[in-house]
């Protein structure tokens, strides 16, 4: 057996073997945008890579692409490169990959640990491996970090593989996605993570940058016309490709930091069918850009008279922000339910009832609850012929009534059981009334006006 000398043992020592490069963490996408052949719906694909290895303090040249597991060796991917700078937060696209020309490549800095971690991006083009169905990974192109213009290595990130679909209408199609866009309060050049889970865990079915990211993709005919056309330079916009077989729908959108790819905001939808009325679940409208309109929230209000007399009609409206929506009135006596936006309602007793009045756009509710206070009072007019005010209330049992006119009134002031607690008359415009010492609770006031015979009501309450 052949001996080594202490000169050979000695070289050794003093040039250790360098560490491998290789892809320690990330936050990938499990699904891009791909086709096989002229591509002219071309949706950018981000990913954040965690990278060891390198030598410390070094900068090195590099570009990003996407490849199979299967290819050779000398393999550069396919792709253009989406390269944004972790430093000066610049964002570009290259048509022509290189590490010789500025122009097909960008620089990155490892830490005194060797590490770097950053967002990298491909731009799918009509190569083979964007044929729909096909498994890809993100591979970063590095130079030997010592000024070198030549490919040192091919880092391949095979721990997260991306199954390329292309824009189509069938639903639950495995190789079929759908063009989806949104309006966020996000940072520019943060990121938009997209989960079908609302505790976002696993990996995003897409990511999309925040505009405005600096580039003007419009005069690029080959990007997705609903990129080009509602997304890009708006400012708080992001869209992506979503896979049309999602069963669960999109459930959560994660604001990712640019600088660290931590979670900054997150919002979340219990079912995929978010409460702007846009069902996600297996979705089929192909690269026709839906709006998620994820910030909307159904704001429904209502007119609901707090007196009514018994055997009198009243009228009830309600409206929303959403053209769709539809109204569900349930007036707390005995009778059915009424539907509509404007409906009318008689009560033949008097009494306390809750009414609760329902609003839906079939992906959200809202609920709105009054009480009523129905009294006796057949054949007087609902309508009061005066204004009425009284103030303070809440009041600690001592307030001011002020009407319209100075006509001569009888003036009264009942609890919830329809037992008058005061009562007097007055002829001018304010008058002021004391009901200290009756139990704290809700009360009501009415003005009887004795030249018109109009009735004027307002709730008062004692505490």
């Amino acid at each position: 057996m052949k001996k080594l000398s202490f000169l050979t043992l000695a070289v050794v020592l003093a040039f250790p073997a360098l560490a491998q490069i290789t892809v320690t963490n990330g936050v990938v996408p499990s699904h891009m945008q791909g086709v096989n052949g002229t591509n002219n719906s071309r949706t950018h694909m981000w990913c954040w890579l965690e990278i060891s290895g390198l030598t410390p303090g070094a900068t090195y040249r590099y570009y990003s692409t996407v490849d199979t597991l299967n290819a050779s060796t000398t393999s550069n991917g396919a792709g253009n490169p989406i390269l944004m700078n972790m430093t000066s937060g610049t964002v570009r696209r290259s048509t022509n990959v290189s590490l010789s020309n500025n122009a097909g490549h960008d620089s990155l800095t490892a830490t005194n640990a060797g590490t770097f971690a950053g967002w990298f991006g491909v731009e799918p083009t009509g190569n083979a491996r964007f044929t729909p169905g096909f498994t890809v990974y993100p591979k970063i192109i590095l130079n030997n970090g010592a000024g070198g213009t030549s490919v040192a290595t091919r880092l391949v990130a095979s721990q997260f593989p991306i199954t390329v679909v292309n824009y189509g209408t069938a639903s639950g199609s495995p190789v079929e996605g759908t063009a989806l866009y949104d309006e966020v309060n996000a940072v520019a050049k943060n990121f938009i993570g997209v989960y079908d889970n609302v505790s976002a865990t696993g990996r995003p079915v897409a990511i999309s940058i925040v505009e405005n990211d600096g580039m003007d993709l419009y005069p690029v005919t080959s990007i997705a016309t609903f990129y080009r056309n509602m997304v890009d330079t708006n400012a708080g916009y992001w869209g992506a490709i979503i896979p049309n077989a999602l069963s669960n729908g999109v459930r959560a959108l994660v604001e990712y930091d640019r600088a660290t790819a931590g979670g900054i905001d997150t919002i979340a939808d219990a079912d995929g069918w978010w409460c702007s009325g846009l069902n996600t679940v297996n979705m089929s409208a192909g690269n026709i850009g839906l709006y998620l309109n994820s910030s909307f929230v159904l704001t429904p209000s209502a007119n609901i008279p707090d007196t009514m007399y018994v055997n009198i009609q009243g009228n009830f409206s309600a409206n929303s922000n959403d053209p769709s929506a539809y109204y569900v009135w349930d007036f707390g006596d005995t009778s059915l339910t009424v539907s509509g936006a404007n409906v009318t309602h008689t009560y033949a007793n008097q009494g306390l009832y809750p009414l609760t009045l329902v609003i839906t756009n079939g992906a959200c509710s809202d609920t709105i609850t009054q009480n009523i206070v129905v009294m006796l009072g057949t054949g007087i007019q609902a309508t009061p012929s005066f204004l009425m005010y009284t103030s303070p209330n809440p009041t600690d049992g001592q307030f001011t009534i002020a009407v319209s006119n100075d006509h001569l009134k009888t003036i009264e002031v009942m609890n919830l059981l329809g037992e008058i607690v005061y009562s007097g008359v007055s002829n001018t415009a304010r008058t002021n009334i004391d009901i200290a010492g009756q139990p704290n609770g809700m009360y009501l006031v009415r003005v009887t006006d004795r030249e018109t015979n109009r009735v004027a009501t307002r709730k008062i309450v004692l505490k």
